[in-house]
């Protein structure tokens, strides 16, 4: 979750060029017609031509949503079945639910059986988003990295698989370059070591964990270059980013271009992920309502493009995207249903999907 964000710097040619301000699903069902009408024009059926549109889709049949990536989302309080609500209202299932265990203490952080009682046997795969520390003992990274917490992480790992949640995706120490939480990578090769330690001693218990590596896109002020603080691709499943519509707002091509091309925009860490043969994630994304984390020189507001935009970028790189999730949260006020201050971009999300 996003408690602040600094400015990123001028765009830089990094990727490729800003993705047009259409709405993703009329460029999508475009794409579509056009599919069918070349069929038509050889003689098909129309049962044919609808049949050859649906597999011609971005659909497919390897998990709950048909997409070629796992589509999720962020409720608070979430259940099951608040999930499944949430999927019904966009028209798709979702894959993903990202959650938060209580972070005051260890036992909150490994043994929150009250939060793995919610998800035993859910079909969704859950994305717990874990400090590095716990807020209230006074640890240090250091001290993680000198091996002292390794038995919480073991217990971590056990309480998981014994819930049967041994597979789940594990956002560790998230938007670790800012400087809002106390996990920050300021030392990064002791950042590093601690990372290593928790990773192999929660997988001493619950090997099938994926563990993503997860940033704030943009320059940020806890560590300039958040790649001094990789731990190596053998700790590390997934690469991700969390982009908001923010720091810049994309409520013009200009500030679109910059959250994807520029400096560690979105194309960036796209990147990095490749040439480490790594699948991408984008853990966090959402509208941001000024006056909430940022004024309203830095947030999009009811951005209807911004949310097109993000959907073209997961389409167009969609063989690299190993998930994404939505942020709906009072904390952004980005919430898109039941009295909505977005309409039009909970409009554009809906009629994406």
């Amino acid at each position: 979750m996003i408690i602040r964000r600094k400015p990123g710097s001028t765009a830089t040619a990094l990727g490729e060029t800003p993705a047009s301000r259409v709405s993703f699903a009329r460029a999508h069902r475009g794409r579509i017609a056009a599919v069918g009408a070349g069929i038509a024009a050889v003689g098909l059926t129309l049962t044919t031509i609808f049949a050859f549109g649906a597999s011609a889709s971005t659909h497919s049949a390897k998990n709950l949503s048909g997409l070629p990536w796992n589509s999720g989302v962020f409720l608070p309080n979430a259940t099951p079945a608040s999930i499944k609500a949430f999927g019904d209202w966009r028209g798709v299932p979702v894959d993903v639910a990202t959650v938060w265990p209580n972070r005051g203490s260890w036992k909150a952080i490994t043994s929150p059986s009250w939060l793995y009682q919610i998800w035993k046997g859910s079909a969704v795969t859950v994305a717990f988003t874990e400090p590095m520390l716990p807020s209230g003992v006074g640890g240090s990274i250091q001290a993680c990295a000198a091996g002292s917490y390794d038995s919480h992480w073991r217990q971590f790992g056990t309480n998981l698989a014994a819930h049967g949640l041994g597979n789940s995706i594990i956002r560790l120490g998230w938007e670790f370059n800012g400087n809002w939480y106390i996990w920050k990578a300021t030392n990064p090769m002791a950042w590093v070591q601690c990372w290593r330690q928790i990773v192999t001693s929660a997988r001493a218990t619950a090997p099938g964990l994926q563990w993503d590596w997860n940033v704030n896109r943009g320059a940020s002020p806890g560590l300039p270059d958040p790649t001094m603080a990789y731990p190596g691709n053998a700790y590390v499943d997934t690469i991700g980013v969390d982009s908001y519509d923010i720091w810049p707002p994309a409520t013009t091509s200009k500030g679109w271009n910059q959250q994807l091309n520029g400096v560690q925009g979105l194309m960036y860490w796209l990147d990095f992920a490749t040439a480490h043969g790594k699948q991408f994630a984008v853990p966090e994304w959402g509208n941001v309502m000024p006056g909430t984390v940022a004024n309203g020189k830095h947030a999009g507001g009811d951005d209807p493009a911004y949310v097109n935009d993000m959907l073209r970028f997961f389409e167009a790189h969609s063989a690299a995207l190993a998930w994404e999730a939505n942020f709906q949260s009072p904390t952004t006020r980005g919430v898109y249903r039941s009295g909505t201050e977005m309409p039009r971009a909970a409009a554009a999300y809906r009629a994406g999907f």
